[in-house]
């Protein structure tokens, strides 16, 4: 008589196979959000700033048609009356609009409903281009430095001649820095003595070379006076990024239009959405590595556990 000693190896009830392998996948799954949570955080800024872009790049373009659609005659008498409004501007003290927004107690009062309406277009709210290509600034200008407007464009500072040019002006435009869902003055904490860039208005190309950039403390606005007989724009922000201890200011004076070998005018756009790539590449690689199959090991055969016993 003889017997055969037989390993079988363990195997669990089909249900709880069925079971535990939910379970693993319910778990690759949590994974997979978790992850792309993850990464949608690590390009949120990224992705904020070019949404951002590209609604700032719709209201240049909007108001770029406006302007080409509004009549020569209609432009004049619209840029004719800003000539008017900084002639007869009385520059008093200016406050920092970060810290104590002179418009605030003004908005009421029928000289900021006036000055509202000048340089108003039908059809958009913006009242000029700014386009700074050495620090990758193009934004659109409004009315007034409320927070609500610095941060979607450029406001212009009441208070201050308005962006048109001309002898005997300084026009001053502000908009917030690093903030996470915009850069918009972000880029003008690198500007650099020689730079140049434009305001455009009704059509008009304006030009400006910088020629002074410092750091002052808030309310230290002694460098904003009008320079009689001449045309200069300050653009400025806060400074250092997050802590906003300190306003930086770039001081330009209006030059020659260059010719246009010289200086071409730039498309502002949002740029290609690399965010989206690394969104899209990192997703898909967190995915294979949760999803992927796994292939089987081979199978190991262990001496004595599977040879049957001899018979004596």
């Amino acid at each position: 008589m003889s017997s055969h000693n037989i390993f079988y190896p363990n195997t669990a009830p089909p249900q709880e196979i069925v079971a535990k392998k939910s379970q693993t996948r319910f778990g690759a799954i949590l994974l997979q959000l978790v992850a792309m949570i993850g990464i949608g955080l690590l390009v949120y800024s990224d992705a904020a700033d070019w949404f951002s872009r590209l609604g700032q790049a719709s209201e240049i373009t909007g108001y770029t048609q406006r302007a080409e659609q509004t009549p020569a005659q209609d432009r004049q008498r619209i840029l004719d009356a800003a000539y008017a409004y900084n002639d007869e501007l009385e520059p008093g003290p200016l406050t920092d609009p970060y810290i104590s927004p002179q418009e605030h107690a003004a908005l009421d009062t029928d000289i900021y409903q006036a000055y509202e309406q000048m340089l108003r277009l039908s059809g958009t709210d913006a009242i000029g281009t700014v386009n700074y290509p050495d620090v990758d600034i193009a934004l659109p200008v409004y009315h007034g430095t409320e927070d609500d407007t610095i941060a979607k464009g450029a406001g212009h500072l009441y208070g201050t001649s308005l962006p048109v040019g001309g002898p005997s002006t300084r026009s001053v435009l502000t908009a917030h820095s690093g903030l996470v869902h915009a850069e918009l003055f972000t880029g003008l904490l690198e500007a650099e003595v020689g730079d140049i860039f434009w305001i455009s208005v009704l059509g008009e190309d304006h030009y400006y070379a910088v020629r002074k950039t410092e750091t002052v403390l808030p309310n230290q606005t002694e460098s904003l006076r009008i320079i009689d007989g001449e045309d200069w724009v300050t653009l400025f922000t806060c400074s250092p990024i997050g802590i906003n201890s300190h306003r930086f200011l770039v001081h330009a004076e209006r030059i020659a239009d260059p010719e246009p070998q010289e200086h071409a005018l730039t498309v502002p756009g949002p740029g290609f959405p690399w965010w989206a790539v690394w969104f899209v590449f990192g997703s898909a690689t967190a995915a294979w590595l949760l999803f992927a199959p796994v292939k089987p090991k081979r199978a190991t055969t262990q001496t004595g556990t599977q040879n049957t016993a001899q018979t004596e």
